[in-house]
């Protein structure tokens, strides 16, 4: 069943945006009558039977209301270096795909990719990767911001890690205890997190923690990273 994220709930009818009913009506070819589900961002969905379908407007009846099953029971927040725009919005997608719950763009010292003026191209891939893969809210994404803020910022008392290809002894396990159900995701640039920044972050409280013995192009450490952080807090089970 299609799945669309929408903003106008009222009372017992959707109404979907001009370029959902545009989506519904001209690539979909849907009809009046038939079902989709509509989702709040807030954790709730509805099941709904379109009412009204035409080009730039399409309403539907809320026929159920559940809570969507398939939304991470924790909080992953990554903090991702910008990167090439292509390789950026792709560990969007996947984060997103996977389980991650916050976006935060990250500038470092080596960072060369700077941030777009308008983000509603990363939020329109957030959405339309949270709907593929049945989730039911959409990541939230922060501003771009520089390493020392969002170090300075830090959540008290969650556990935070930074992958490092010349850390050689802490793993997830080691690391990460029973019952964590919240962690924030430093993952750095193409050319990686400056000897500073890695000192920067352990003054903060950031552990790094190795991959394996192999170095990971950026966009695949944060994949990498993510999953297993996901799998070790039971949310990929």
């Amino acid at each position: 069943m299609q799945r669309f994220f929408v903003t106008n709930v009222v009372d017992n009818w959707v109404v979907f945006t001009p370029e959902q009913a545009h989506q519904i009506s001209a690539v979909l070819r849907m009809m009046p009558g038939q079902h989709v589900l509509a989702l709040d961002n807030t954790g709730w969905e509805y099941e709904v039977e379109l009412a009204a379908v035409e080009k730039k407007r399409v309403t539907a009846v809320i026929l159920s209301k559940h809570l969507a099953a398939n939304e991470p029971t924790s909080q992953l927040t990554l903090y991702l270096s910008l990167l090439k725009r292509d390789n950026f919005e792709w560990a969007l997608q996947k984060g997103t795909e996977i389980g991650v719950t916050h976006f935060v763009p990250l500038i470092t010292e080596r960072t060369v990719a700077r941030p777009p003026k308008k983000f509603d191209r990363w939020q329109r891939i957030l959405t339309e990767a949270a709907e593929q893969s049945e989730r039911g809210r959409i990541p939230a994404l922060a501003a771009p911001v520089k390493l020392a803020p969002a170090l300075a910022a830090l959540p008290p008392q969650r556990p935070a890690l930074i992958p490092w290809e010349k850390a050689v002894r802490n793993g997830l396990r080691d690391v990460l205890g029973d019952g964590e159900t919240a962690v924030s995701l430093f993952i750095g640039p193409e050319g990686g997190f400056t000897k500073t920044e890695i000192e920067q972050a352990q003054q903060c409280g950031v552990q790094p923690i190795t991959l394996g013995k192999r170095v990971l192009r950026a966009e695949t450490a944060a994949i990498v990273a993510a999953a297993l952080v996901l799998h070790e807090l039971r949310d990929l089970e």
